[in-house]
């Protein structure tokens, strides 16, 4: 690939079912770009003193209104703590600690992300590549159930849950409407191009986009 001012980046959106993660692992093999995803909440995880499993519920979604009030009352009168005697961090926080997280690695390596707004956080790195992807209904609850051994109903439920959640967490962050096609290089319909077509066209837009 030609040299950029800055290692390559390529950012994923997707949309949960249509198999992004996999094509991340897959683009990662194929241009030996390493894929970067819980590396992310180990990091920090490991900066807030945290367990993984504290936040990883947290990622891509904004806490209860009882959690957000939580924090407010701690804040006012710290011997009112309604929630533990642990540090939680807020919304704002977490998100300011992931989004330093990420550009970090961005800066000093090649990387391959997705999801927690990673397309907004490096949205002025010189070098990024920017993806959604996305797939019919259909195929994402066929996906879903294959992949968690739930029933059409559940998939589909998990889908209309998940998708209200990052949309309300992407939108708090960035103003953004997520799945607005200009905010991305490319998008792709995984239902029309399956992964192995869909990784062969992203690779043939990296090489695009970097010979500009």
């Amino acid at each position: 690939m030609k040299p950029c001012e800055k290692p390559l980046v390529i950012t994923i959106n997707h949309q949960i079912g249509s198999g992004g993660a996999v094509i991340g692992q897959k683009l990662s093999e194929r241009l030996g770009v390493p894929f970067i995803d819980r590396e992310i909440l180990q990091q920090v995880s490991q900066k807030l003193n945290l367990l993984e499993g504290e936040l990883e519920g947290r990622e891509e979604r904004l806490s209860s209104f009882w959690q957000s009030f939580g924090h407010m009352v701690e804040k006012m009168d710290p011997t009112q703590s309604l929630m533990t005697d642990r540090y939680f961090p807020t919304d704002k926080e977490l998100f300011q600690i992931q989004s330093e997280t990420i550009s970090r690695i961005a800066e000093n390596s090649q990387a391959i992300f997705i999801g927690r707004c990673c397309q907004y956080i490096l949205r002025d790195h010189p070098c990024n590549f920017s993806l959604l992807v996305f797939a019919d209904r259909s195929a994402r609850i066929q996906r879903l159930c294959s992949l968690f051994h739930l029933s059409p109903g559940e998939a589909d439920r998990m889908i209309e849950t998940n998708d209200a959640e990052r949309s309300a967490y992407i939108r708090s962050f960035t103003k953004q409407d997520w799945l607005d096609a200009r905010l991305y290089d490319l998008c792709l319909n995984t239902s029309s191009t399956g992964v192995e077509q869909a990784c062969d066209i992203i690779r043939a837009a990296i090489l695009a986009k970097l010979s500009q």
